[in-house]
């Protein structure tokens, strides 16, 4: 973005406008720049650009709210009483006692911020521990108080998805993926969300859509999975799967961090080994571990890459749409390391599912590092994507292919979905390429 260039919000893509949303909810700004990829001074910059145009966009007051009401008027409050025996006396008690007007709020305390955060802190507790029933109950009574607290939901979508009720978790991500598509077409409009004043910032935390398109996509494959396992069940894959499993157990395991990861592996070698050499067989019982957000699931991916079936490749695609930080991108790089053989793989996954396109970036930019005349093709045709996202992602694929023929494509993608940070870098660097600059 240029300096003295004011944002366009037509041409604002989900991988900048996402960061910001969290930093406009009190995210930490170098938290969410390294994680974005942004850096933090644009983000800032996108951020006072977009509520400056809301501001400009904005009404001004209106005539009769520049009119100043003498004592003896109506009431402007609709009352029916003249101004002196209604709102005057209210707003001059409010100013004198440092209390806002009628008609604002007042903002969150921090001690009721400090308190609901407990809360939640309590309510995930239960969750981790699983008492699933409690979590849920401690959810759905907080929920009275704060309904807009996209954590809460989180809780008992996530209680109700371990607990097996699978329907009822996929009923609660799809409602909060609509709300938060509402919320955020808000956001565009008006600049802050519907339960915040100007220069309040909401007490509840709202997750993006794009939060909310991976929580329903790990629930829907839940369910799925769940349908997946064998009926007549091996007792030796189970109990590996019950030792596997144990990682979750912090009595035994303790650690956290990269520690915990490292002393989890010592303990379980023998039993990833195992499940490795049984073969693609465990598939089946494995993929339910992967769902939840745990220590077990970290290794998933390390013994799915060990079969090098397509059922292994389909649930590496699966676990890297999750969003969870290590196994989804674990299992990225396994997919990468199969190099042309998993490129069929992620055709499939790329025709299918479509609803869940824009979590399917990952995949998208693996094809990148392949180099293969299939990836390629696949890449191309991505550049007539409906969605912006996955578009801005292939464009910077096929830039790592370099291939200079593929400048009038990306140069077209472009100027048909707007200015966009990675295909525009895309774009200059198969034009160095060509002129025959050191890229």
């Amino acid at each position: 973005m240029d300096a003295g260039k004011a944002l366009n919000l037509d041409t604002l893509s989900e991988t900048e406008l996402e960061p910001v949303l969290s930093l406009l909810q009190g995210g930490d700004p170098d938290v969410i720049a390294e994680t974005s990829g942004i850096a933090k001074d644009r983000l800032f910059r996108i951020r006072d650009d977009l509520l400056a145009q809301v501001a400009k966009e904005r009404p001004g007051p209106t005539e009769h709210s520049r009119k100043k009401i003498g004592r003896n008027d109506p009431c402007a409050c609709g009352s029916g009483k003249k101004y002196k025996h209604c709102c005057l006396n209210r707003e001059k008690s409010n100013r004198d006692s440092g209390q806002p007007s009628k008609g604002l709020t007042v903002p969150a305390s921090a001690k009721e911020q400090a308190r609901l955060i407990h809360d939640i802190e309590q309510a995930f507790s239960l969750l981790h521990t699983g008492r699933y029933t409690d979590a849920i109950g401690r959810a759905v009574e907080l929920l009275r108080r704060y309904p807009n607290e996209d954590r809460l939901h989180d809780i008992r979508a996530t209680a109700l998805l371990y607990a097996g009720h699978y329907e009822s978790a996929i009923r609660i991500c799809r409602s909060r993926l609509a709300e938060a598509e509402r919320e955020k077409t808000y956001f565009i409009e008006h600049g802050r969300y519907r339960d915040a004043k100007i220069d309040q910032p909401t007490l509840a935390y709202i997750y993006p859509p794009m939060t909310w398109l991976q929580k329903t996509w790990i629930a829907v494959k839940a369910e799925a999975y769940q349908d997946q396992v064998p009926a007549d069940r091996d007792e030796k894959i189970c109990k590996l799967i019950s030792e596997l499993e144990s990682a979750d157990d912090e009595s035994r395991f303790p650690a956290k961090e990269m520690q915990g990861l490292e002393l989890r592996r010592k303990k379980l070698e023998q039993t990833l080994k195992s499940l490795k050499s049984i073969g693609p067989d465990v598939t089946g019982y494995l993929l339910p571990v992967s769902v939840k957000y745990g220590w077990a699931g970290l290794f998933v991916p390390e013994i799915l890459s060990a079969y090098r079936t397509a059922s292994a490749a389909r649930g590496l695609i699966d676990i890297s749409m999750f969003g969870f930080a290590y196994a989804s991108g674990a299992s990225l790089h396994y997919l990468e390391r199969w190099g042309a053989a998993v490129v069929a793989h992620i055709e499939d996954a790329l025709s299918r599912d479509k609803e869940f396109d824009p979590i399917k970036t990952g995949i998208v930019s693996v094809l990148g590092n392949i180099q293969s005349p299939a990836a390629y093709e696949i890449l191309i045709g991505l550049l007539e994507h409906e969605d912006p996202h996955i578009v801005n992602w292939a464009g910077d694929a096929i830039a790592r292919h370099g291939n200079a023929d593929a400048l009038a494509a990306l140069t077209e993608a472009r100027d048909r979905i707007g200015g966009e940070r990675m295909i525009d870098q895309a774009i200059f660097r198969l034009q160095d390429l060509l002129s025959g600059v050191s890229v």
